[in-house]
């Protein structure tokens, strides 16, 4: 009899480790945000495309997830940051990856590599060779964009920063000299001043302030399985070459 208890002791507690593990291994519903960015992530005729957009859609099939480009919510940058902090199941893309922020996420990628100037008009001849000359000029950011972690590295303070939610209203800002400079990347800056209906051949590039590598940032307490199954996945479509077709696809967007 004591043999017979034994055995189903036994049995339920390997059934247990096995349900464990495949719900472990289960690839949940997430909570999908991203910001307004072209040629990466971007909405037209009402429709999420672009570059990381249609890479995250591929990366879903791969996997056998019912999830796709519906269920990618667009968002203010400051929104999603916060979000994908602070609720489980969730992957903020593209999303800049620095020391800083290493273990505030888990990370799926590199998608690609982001070069972050400060931009001025051409018409200030704005020179800096090098960061505390940053000090004599007001600068705009966008509210926990990386640029902000940037600065702070570079020894400005962030009470000199002009914060905003919106990447448009620094470029109208810089645009009517309210602010000297602004941080981001030059392919979003050209979106963002044809969008703000300003030339951007009116400015150019003064300093860089970093370069690193965007990412899809999961919820730190996403299970490391689930994450090393979208970075495998990742891995296939890349070397298949779908994510250089994705770059050409979208090429005529893209900073040479």
């Amino acid at each position: 009899m004591f043999m017979i208890f034994k055995r189903i002791i036994i049995s339920a507690f390997i059934f247990f480790i096995f349900i464990t593990k495949i719900s472990a291994d289960q690839i949940p519903d997430f909570t999908i945000m991203t910001e307004d960015w072209k040629p990466y992530q971007y909405e037209e005729d009402g429709q999420l495309k672009g570059i990381a957009v249609d890479l995250l859609v591929l990366i879903f099939k791969e996997l056998g997830s019912l999830q796709g480009r519906d269920d990618i919510q667009m968002v203010p940058w400051a929104r999603g940051y916060y979000t994908a902090q602070t609720i489980e199941n969730t992957i903020l893309f593209s999303t800049t990856r620095t020391p800083e922020r290493e273990n505030l996420f888990k990370w799926v990628g590199p998608i690609f590599q982001e070069t972050t100037y400060l931009i001025g008009k051409k018409s200030r001849n704005i020179e800096i060779v090098q960061a505390d000359q940053l000090l004599e000029y007001t600068i705009g950011t966008i509210y926990d964009d990386v640029g902000e972690i940037y600065l702070s590295r570079l020894g400005f303070p962030r009470e000199k920063m002009q914060r905003t939610n919106h990447a448009e209203n620094n470029v109208k800002m810089l645009s009517l000299d309210r602010i000297d400079l602004i941080v981001t990347g030059w392919t979003a800056f050209v979106h963002d001043a044809e969008h703000a209906g300003v030339d951007p051949d009116l400015y150019e590039p003064v300093y860089v302030a970093d370069t690193s590598d965007l990412d899809f940032a999961f919820h730190i307490s996403t299970p490391d399985s689930i994450v090393l199954k979208f970075q495998e996945a990742f891995d296939r479509i890349k070397k298949r070459g779908d994510l250089d077709a994705l770059f050409t696809l979208y090429g005529e967007f893209i900073e040479n």
